[in-house]
This record gives C-alpha cells, structure tokens and sequence, in this order.
C-alpha cells in the first residue's frame, strides 16, 4: 500500500463529533467496524461525549457524527439516545474525571450501505518508535466549515506523531502538527480529542489508540497521552458487544507470508499455494475454529480480534494440511502420525493461544481439573502453544521427557494426594493407571504430553520444498516425543 492510499483510507475513517443543528465540536471518532454489514461503532475519548449524555437523556441536544464515504460523500448520522454510548467503567468511576484513564468510549450507530464498500483495519498496541498519523477535527481550524463552498471536512487536520512509551493502558507520543497560526499546544489539542491514530504496516493499516490529552506542562513540548488499542476489548466486554470472527483467513496469509525472509522466495511460494487451496478451494474461514477462541487460559486481548491468533492457527493448518496430509474437515482438533522413530502412534494436537509461560501451563491444567472426566486435554497430546515472536513461548520445547519431570515435580509438591489424583485422572489411561498410577511415587512421570511454540513451525514452513518441510516436521517431532 502505497502512503497516498493509507492516508486516503484513514481520513475515510475519521469522524467530526459535533452537535446536532449548529455544527458545533465537541472531538473526534474514528468509524470501526465490529461485524461486516451487521455493526458498526465509533471510537471516540470518554471526555469527548461524557459530559453530554445526561443533556442528550434530558433531550436537550442531539449528537450528529459526519462521516465521508469512500467516494468522498458525506453522511451524517445523528444520535439522540444516550443509551448507545457506551463509557469505559474505570473512567465513569473515577472522581477525578480529568485524570483521563480510560479514557474511551464506543458509539453504537446503524450500518448504512455506504459503508458496504468501506474497509476495516487492525488493533494491535504499538511499540516505542512506531510512527503514527490520525486525523481529526481541531477547534482551530473549524471555522473552515463556514466559508464558501466549503464542508465540516474542510476542517480536518492531520496528527504525526511517534510513540515514547506505554503506561498503564496508555501511550506518550511525541507529535508534530499543522494547524494554521501561532497558537499555545493546549489549543491544537482542542478537538483532536478522540482521533483514531494509525500506523502503515506492510500488511495493513493497524490502529494503535486515540488521543487523551496533552501530557506534562508546556515545557514538555508537543506530546500528549493516547488511549492504548488493548482498552478496545475491554469496554466491548463490559458492554456485551460481540466481535465476530474475520470472514476469511487472506489477510492473515498475508501477515505470514510477510515473517518469511526476502530470500525464501520458494517458501513463500509454498506457503502462498497451500493457503489458496485452504481458502479458495476448501473454503477453510476462522468462524470454522471460533471454539478455540474461548479457553480458561489466560489472554491480554480478545482472541477473535487477534491477529496473533489467527496467525498460528494458519501455520498449524497449513502444517497440518501439507505434511501431515489431514483432511480439512478434521483440523480442528487434527490427529498427527508421529514417525517411525516414535513407534508411529497418534496423537492429538492441541491449539492453545495465551500468556502463560509454557511451564506453568500444565500446573494449571492440573490445577483447574482439566485432566479430570469432564477437562479438555487428555493423554496422548502434543500441546501447539501460540505466541507472537519474541515471547518466551515463540520457540520454547518441552519434549515429552521434559513433560513428564515436570508432572512428577507437580505430584512430588502436592499436599493432597488424593484430590491430585482425580484432577489427573485422564492423564494416563485405564491400563496404566490400573498398573502404574501411584501419585506418590510420581507415576505422572509416564505421561504422554509434549509442548512447543509456534515459532517452531515457522523454522518447518521456512524449508525450500514440500519434502524438505516434511523432513524438517517429522525431524522435531522425534525430537519432541523422545523420553
């Protein structure tokens, strides 16, 4: 995507807040999408619109949002109903509103065709030194809208900025704006409040946050606070606001394809012609494997809105599909044909996305009875544990003889052996536990269950040729299933 074309799309995205009639402002939205043709919201600041919701419930004023197509024609949107505004709960319970912590809000608007042809972008929070650009609508330059054949739009301003740092759900940025005249930082702020801040990556257009307020004194500079995108997923879930899952898996073989170095040009090509024949031809989406976004394990963010996540459920089904030969209909929960050197058993491949480090995931499993009757994992498992790169997890192995010492050091720390025992039930089966199950003794230690990062199946997907990939798999899964 060429810079034109990216700050084309997010002006597209940009949203003036104003009142209904007189065209005053109050901030700045940005328009994001929650299901195509189904539900749409804008973000804005919580302090942008906190204010006017006991006048609006007294019908006092109306909101009216501007919007612009992509074909550049306006729409307004009004919004009379102070139930559709939906405030971050920290910010509300806060005493001291102009602390700006949460500061986030949702606006929940109808979908109206024009916004068919619209396209959506991606949440992620941003690291020191991301570049980012917004647009908004700055009370300095608002007066624009009253000059001849002008519009609310002839107003817009542009942000540039680049994150310093993060602190509790929110991002210092250092920026640098134009907004016509010799005027006090304080002011340029006035209306950008609210304003979607974006950064180009190679793989799409991904919104980093929205602007709080200044940061520091005047002697600071031009900086300011933004609203960190990981708050997003929060207000959704104290507002019941349902995300659903992507429609297709193109663009995240896109992000993939992107891992891949420059000169692996036959790996990409692999991966590329595998992905077609996943997508295209099989008709494979995410909604196919929404059951695995819901887990008791921990997560940072909404499983459905991340790209991480549907990331390495795309390497594992490419994996799976391509060396494994697994029918597409049974890859949500795939079989794997361990090789020779492993005595040729099957086992089941577990997809599991979350923070936890690697180690303490099976003290968990244990922990939350996950083992037990009625619990997910069972003997015979190899645990795909997913994470973005340069997590702890990304390439992290534990082999099966690594699993079982951990599992004997669990038993050998429990002080209740009895209540171990059936939380673990299904770790061996009936046969060896008849013969072997012995908590005390450590009989954990003949457990069937291995571990790895999913970075290790970028090292597979990396190989040249088909067979290479092939030999590279069954290679680290001797590797993984030894004891």
């Amino acid at each position: 995507m060429e810079n034109s074309e990216f700050l084309e799309r997010i002006q597209q995205y940009a949203v003036r807040i104003g009142k209904a009639g007189d065209n005053e402002l109050y901030g700045s939205g940005t328009l994001f999408f929650v299901s195509k043709r189904k539900k749409v919201c804008v973000l804005t600041a919580a302090h942008v619109v906190y204010s006017l919701i006991e006048k609006i419930e007294k019908k006092e004023l109306e909101i009216c949002l501007t919007c612009k197509d992509n074909k550049n024609n306006i729409h307004w949107i009004t919004v009379n109903d102070s139930k559709k505004i939906y405030i971050h709960s920290k910010y509300k319970e806060s005493n001291n509103k102009k602390e700006f912590f949460e500061d986030l809000a949702l606006i929940d608007i109808p979908w109206e065709s024009w916004m068919d042809e619209m396209k959506g972008f991606y949440f992620d929070s941003g690291n020191s030194g991301t570049e980012i650009q917004g647009y908004g609508f700055p009370q300095s330059l608002d007066e624009e809208k009253d000059r001849s054949l002008a519009d609310v739009f002839s107003g817009i301003g542009c942000l540039n900025g680049i994150i310093e740092s993060k602190s509790a759900g929110r991002m210092a940025v250092k920026y640098d704006v134009h907004a016509g005249g010799d005027i006090e930082r304080n002011s340029i702020m006035e209306g950008y409040s609210g304003t979607g801040l974006f950064s180009l990556e190679e793989y799409g257009i991904c919104y980093r946050g929205l602007v709080s307020c200044s940061r520091g004194d005047k002697a600071a500079g031009y900086t300011m606070w933004t609203t960190d995108a990981g708050k997003i997923t929060e207000l959704m879930k104290e507002n019941n606001i349902e995300i659903e899952c992507p429609e297709s898996f193109e663009l995240y073989g896109k992000l993939v394809a992107a891992e891949f170095p420059e000169y692996k040009k036959s790996s990409k090509r692999n991966w590329n012609t595998t992905i077609f024949e996943l997508i295209k031809k099989q008709k494979i989406t995410p909604k196919d494997f929404e059951v695995q976004t819901k887990s008791t394990f921990l997560c940072e963010g909404e499983r459905r809105l991340c790209d991480e996540f549907w990331k390495g459920k795309l390497k594992e089904l490419v994996v799976m599909h391509k060396t494994q030969e697994i029918a597409c209909e049974d890859l949500l929960e795939p079989k794997i044909q361990l090789p020779p050197t492993c005595e040729g058993e099957n086992v089941t491949l577990k997809f599991l996305c979350t923070e936890y480090n690697a180690e303490y995931i099976f003290g968990k499993m244990i922990e939350d009875g996950q083992f037990a009757k009625d619990g997910e994992y069972r003997n015979n498992m190899i645990l795909l544990v997913n994470s973005p790169k340069g997590h702890d997890n990304y390439m992290v192995m534990i082999s099966r003889a690594d699993c079982r010492e951990i599992m004997a050091n669990i038993a050998d720390a429990s002080t209740c052996t009895e209540e171990l025992s059936e939380l673990t039930e299904n770790i061996l089966d009936e046969e060896q536990k008849n013969a072997e199950f012995d908590i005390i003794k450590g009989a954990m230690e003949k457990c069937n269950i291995a571990a790895f990062g999913s970075g290790r199946l970028m090292d597979v997907l990396t190989k040249d040729t088909v067979d290479k990939v092939k030999s590279k798999w069954n290679n680290f899964l001797s590797e993984l299933w030894e004891v």
